[in-house]
């Protein structure tokens, strides 16, 4: 179990080298405390040296990722990540480039970083542990610190404690209460149930007389399961003589076991114990976290790997150039067609797609559209009597006028048209979705050549809108050229008297006869009157008319009448009230309109989808491959087509890195493994 730590401190290293740290999360232990907490001092214990710098306001800055290797060798070092190639056997020179790199990552201000240094100290005095000290909490900002420093310290804390494999050194000083505790409540906020946390209580050796630290130890006043250790900070009297840390740890060893309070505790309290406590949770952490982590790490190696087959390998090559150029046109003509037939729809159940869609538009939208059109709702009865008298001129019809009904049924077959074009757009408008729904990887890697395939696509498709619209227009035409009173299902005009007889009168009543349109006396015997027929364009007057019966014996002579031409007025229109005759008439061609628009309806609504599917999107369908073939395919334009976009270069090349990180991760966790079934 020993050689877990550093495995996992190698798997770190690879994994940060790789820049793929932050996708896979290691167990680490983050050190959290208040600025007076004595987090320092624990830190510096537990390496065994001083090396931290000291000071006072905020002197952690950034966080401080503290690897711990127990070495064969007799001499310690220290070697910074950021300046590998430099080892430091003398800790004050390790202090001053804490203190040096702090100032290059933050700056002389007083503000905060969150890029971590990275410091690994060898030493056989240490066990092997993995420790990221991050800034003593504050609760108010000082002069020349941001307003918002406090909450940007937790906010840094927050982020690194929330990860469930991190566990968290809370340090909490003994003679504070622990309800106050700084590092508690966060590490409450993230750990509510305690599962993750050790609390390390420091100062305990200068609590008030008559107190102790036995209930915090024993989790009575804040319950942890890891539990709390406590210890024994150096006292800044020990820092100033110069008190070697080796003295001061067989001062708090000393002080812990002659204590009568503490002192049957001894064996579990202290640096000494600290430092073994959290190695055994360190490897405990990192022994059940193997499962996930390798999973995590095959997953993550097959995404890059995926990338990769995304992206692509740089073109070098013209041959290599156009074999890629005629395979993305072969993908997005195959796509194209596949879709529209169905067989390549993602997301099958959220919504209709491609053909389902085309479908839908033909049947739904315009079949159930034009079937909703009245075919008498611009015209009324006044209208309909006026175009059978002008279709029967200076006779009149018993029956009604054939050339009127063609007329009527003429002007109701174009109101077909406008749905008819309506229909074709819609489905102009889904072959262009369709067309940038295509999914191809190249056409992401190469922004130029999609560009231009779809500009391709689109003149493609405004082209047969042209002969899709003019066939359609000859549809309407020829529907209207010739009305075939003949067809089967054409009610005819001895069903449609019959049908408008029967719902004009009920059977057992007489013949519809107006009395008064029978023959009247033209002249009536007055002295003077003017009359008026309902078609007439004449008055006559009636001069020197006899007075009385006796008068009339004398005069020998005929009366005079003379004629005045008034003529018709400009917009003669028929009188309102219509005969019974009238009414059966206009009944009889209603019928009639309605029967026959239901014919074309149908063949309207047959033969406008077909005509769509044959002149726009079979079309377009099968000339696709050969039109971006013949626009796109010339060898003068792979190497601007081909382009790849900006920042692909940059993302194939971290892809590749990652890749090979994760494939010796992968490698690193197959030796903990080795190493687990050899024990």
């Amino acid at each position: 179990m020993e050689k877990l730590i550093p495995l996992f401190n190698k798997l770190q290293e690879v994994l940060i080298s790789a820049n793929i740290s932050h996708i896979i999360s290691l167990p680490q232990i983050v050190v959290v405390g208040s600025q007076s907490s004595g987090k320092s001092s624990v830190l510096e214990s537990i390496v065994g040296r001083d090396f931290l710098p000291r000071g006072s306001g905020i002197v952690t800055k950034c966080p401080l990722r503290l690897k711990l290797v127990k070495s064969q060798e007799t001499h310690e070092y220290g070697i910074f990540k950021h300046i590998p190639d430099t080892f430091f056997d003398n800790f004050d020179d390790i202090r001053e480039e804490i203190k040096n790199r702090t100032a290059d990552l933050v700056g002389n201000g007083k503000s905060i970083s969150t890029k971590p240094i990275e410091l690994t100290i060898y030493s056989p005095n240490v066990l092997d542990i993995t420790l990221v000290d991050l800034p003593g909490i504050v609760k108010i900002s000082v002069s020349g610190q941001s307003n918002d420093i406090e909450q940007s310290i937790r906010n840094m804390i927050i982020e690194y404690i929330s990860n469930p494999d991190t566990i968290i050194l809370a340090i909490s000083a003994a003679n504070n209460d622990l309800a106050n505790s700084d590092a508690l409540q966060l590490a409450h906020h993230v750990d509510p149930n305690g599962e993750r946390t050790i609390g390390v209580l420091t100062k305990i050796d200068i609590m008030d007389r008559g107190t102790d630290a036995i209930d915090m130890l024993n989790g009575a006043v804040f319950p942890l399961r890891l539990g709390y250790v406590g210890v024994m900070c150096r006292s800044q009297e020990d820092i100033n003589r110069n008190v070697t840390m080796k003295k001061h740890l067989l001062k708090e060893e000393k002080f812990f076991r002659e204590s009568p309070v503490y002192g049957r505790y001894a064996d579990r309290l202290g640096i000494k114990y600290l430092t073994m406590r959290l190695n055994k949770i360190l490897q405990t952490h990192i022994n059940n976290s193997i499962p996930a982590i390798k999973k995590k790490v095959h997953d993550e190696l097959e995404a890059n790997l995926e990338k990769l087959k995304e992206y692509g390998e740089a073109l070098s090559s013209r041959d290599a150039k156009t074999g890629v150029l005629l395979s993305v046109i072969q993908k997005v003509a195959k796509s194209f067609q596949e879709n529209i037939e169905g067989k390549n729809v993602r997301n099958v159940t959220e919504e209709l797609m491609g053909g389902a869609r085309i479908n839908y538009i033909f049947h739904q939208i315009f079949v159930s559209g034009i079937s909703k059109i009245d075919p008498l709702q611009e015209l009324n009865d006044q209208k309909i009597r006026t175009a059978v008298m002008n279709a029967t001129g200076l006779g009149s019809s018993l029956f009604v006028p054939e050339s009127a009904f063609e007329i009527l049924i003429k002007s109701q077959i174009p109101r077909l048209h406008e749905p008819s074009l309506n229909c074709m757009n819609l489905i102009y408008e889904e072959l262009k979705s369709i067309m940038s729904k295509i999914e191809i990887p190249e056409l992401e890697r190469f922004k130029k050549l999609k560009d231009a395939v779809s500009e391709v696509i689109n003149q493609l498709l405004a082209s047969r809108l042209k002969p899709t619209r003019k066939m359609i227009d000859r549809l309407i035409d020829v529907e209207g050229a010739y009305i075939n009173t003949h067809h089967p299902q054409f009610i005819g005009g001895s069903k449609a008297l019959v049908t408008a007889q029967s719902q004009l009168r009920p059977a057992a009543q007489e013949p519809l006869i107006d009395k008064s349109i029978l023959p009247q006396p033209i002249i009536q015997k007055k002295k003077e009157e003017t009359i008026m027929t309902s078609s007439s364009w004449f008055s006559f007057r009636a001069q020197d008319a006899p007075k009385s019966d006796q008068e009339e014996e004398k005069i020998p002579e005929k009366p005079k009448i003379s004629f005045d031409f008034v003529g018709p007025p400009s917009n003669l229109q028929p009188s309102s009230k219509m005969t019974p005759e009238e009414k059966e008439q206009i009944e009889m061609i209603k019928i009639l309109i309605k029967s026959y628009f239901d014919i074309v309806r149908v063949n309207i609504g047959d033969l406008v989808p077909k005509t769509i599917m044959g002149f726009l999107v079979n079309r377009s369908k099968d000339e696709l491959q050969r039109e971006l073939v013949k626009k796109l395919y010339k060898e003068e334009q792979c190497d601007e087509l081909l382009e790849e976009s900006d920042g692909i270069t940059q993302e194939r090349e971290k892809a590749h890195e990652a890749a090979d990180g994760l494939r010796k991760a992968i490698h690193i966790l197959n030796e903990v493994r080795e190493y687990k079934i050899s024990e």
